[in-house]
């Protein structure tokens, strides 16, 4: 009988209880013991630990310490906003770019909503499990026609595995690029259609080369379920005669230039 439930909050003692999880699920491994799948819950990594590497964690503390993190990405985001504001982007008769974003978690996803919401920006989301994201993406973009879009969940590097120019050796990367790549299908001009791909640990350099304009992780660091949502944000509320800066905006995310990186994009805001 396992020793978890699926929801359960855990942490990986061989990773210094760095990061809560919840149990997705679980598998028969190779040593014919259970091998727990997990999700963060903060973070959008991706990983499998067997029963004796894992801790159940109190959700009072866990709510606690989620309480911390959303504050500390709440500061950012003021930040980014501060920024725009600065570049005198809230001025009246302007409309900020409208926002796609798929995403395998209904609770990241509602997360980012929210945030978008609060900035004035227009978004419609749907929750898709990576493997089937390049399958809906065109349909999605034809419905929705946005100035961005967002195609994130979880992700990470396979465990024992080294060579990082393998895109086997990552879990979700391959889809990733799927996604952008029939997303170029539809709009092949950047500055029409913003991509932004990838979530923890993800291929970075195969997802720019698919034709993304910003993606994670150029480090292969965990990123924070808001990051995607920060960098979409600022493309949506920067006039279109700028340009957003990736080294600008990634001081503005909770990973930083580590967790983000792309190419200069032409902001999504427009006079009206």
């Amino acid at each position: 009988m396992a020793a978890f439930n699926i929801c359960d909050i855990v942490v990986r003692k061989s990773h210094g209880k760095d990061i809560y999880f919840t149990i997705a699920g679980f598998k028969e491994s190779e040593l014919r013991k259970p091998e727990y799948i997990l999700k963060g819950l903060f973070y959008r990594i991706e990983a499998d630990a067997y029963e004796e590497d894992l801790l159940k964690e109190d959700v009072r503390n866990v709510q606690l310490n989620l309480k911390m993190e959303i504050m500390r990405a709440r500061n950012n985001i003021f930040r980014a906003i501060y920024l725009n504001r600065l570049f005198g982007v809230y001025r009246l008769r302007k409309k900020p770019g409208t926002i796609l974003q798929i995403d395998s978690s209904s609770r990241f996803l509602n997360m980012c909503t929210k945030l978008y919401r609060e900035a004035g920006i227009k978004s419609k989301g749907y929750v898709v499990a990576e493997r089937n994201q390049p399958g809906v993406i065109r349909q999605a973009l034809f419905q929705t026609k946005p100035d961005i879009l967002v195609v994130t969940g979880h992700d990470g590097i396979k465990k024992g595995k080294s060579n990082l120019s393998k895109i086997e050796n990552y879990r979700n990367s391959k889809y990733y690029v799927r996604s952008v790549k029939e997303a170029r299908r539809y709009q092949k001009d950047s500055d029409k259609l913003c991509i932004f791909a990838g979530a923890c640990q993800s291929y970075f350099e195969a997802i720019m080369d698919a034709g993304a304009n910003f993606a994670s992780s150029p480090g292969r660091i965990n990123i924070n379920a808001l990051d995607p949502a920060i960098v979409s944000e600022r493309v949506a509320l920067t006039d279109r005669r700028y340009y957003v800066v990736p080294e600008e905006v990634s001081k503005t995310t909770i990973s930083g230039s580590k967790g983000i990186g792309g190419v200069n994009t032409r902001g999504r805001l427009v006079l009206v």
